[in-house]
């Protein structure tokens, strides 16, 4: 087995699952921990941001043509959710509890995008390198590999905090109901 399929591998059978897991893991604590009653949409809206940023690095790797423009894109995006995860648990902390266990989740949620993108620079080096001579934002023929990449970071990092949002912003609207008291809506 050649160094590249090796590393291949351990990127989209071990590092993606692993953070798909991890994202898992986090959407279970902040149910079990009432995101809704605690930290609100504002840190769900946090989640949103995150998610964004790396659909953006994943769509950038995997619908165009590799180069030093689309590597550029993928390390922001990955740099900008590191960003984004320290200011959600900075906005987070003393409002939700934060056990640790979700704490060792946030860092591989943290880690497991810079070392994925690292080592998509290790298999595209020659293309990164390359510079900015003729390197432009090409698109890609789309394969089923990754259709499959992308629907399935839609469906399973995507919905769950699709529906987080949805959950705190129907808690917000119950806050604003005469009668909701200390977390709980009065029932009439």
């Amino acid at each position: 087995m050649s160094l590249q399929t090796l590393l291949e591998n351990l990127l989209w059978w071990g590092i993606y699952p692993l953070w798909l897991l991890a994202g898992a893991g986090d959407y279970l604590c902040h149910r079990r921990t009432d995101i809704e009653h605690t930290s609100g949409s504002v840190e769900s809206w946090f989640h949103v941001l995150q998610f964004l940023t790396l659909l953006v690095a994943i769509a950038a790797g995997a619908l165009l043509e590799t180069n030093v423009w689309v590597f550029g894109v993928m390390v922001v995006g990955v740099l900008a959710h590191t960003a984004l995860a320290h200011l959600d648990v900075s906005y987070t902390d003393g409002q939700r509890y934060i056990s640790p266990f979700e704490q060792l989740i946030h860092g591989f949620m943290d880690v497991l995008p810079l070392v994925a993108v690292a080592i998509f620079g290790v298999l595209h080096w020659q293309e990164i390198g390359a510079g900015l001579n003729g390197a432009s934002l090409a698109a890609v023929p789309a394969d089923a590999g990754r259709v499959l990449l992308l629907a399935s970071f839609i469906g399973l990092a995507g919905v769950p905090i699709l529906e987080e949002l949805a959950r705190t912003l129907r808690h917000r609207g119950e806050r604003k109901q005469p009668g909701y008291q200390a977390g709980f809506a009065t029932i009439k």
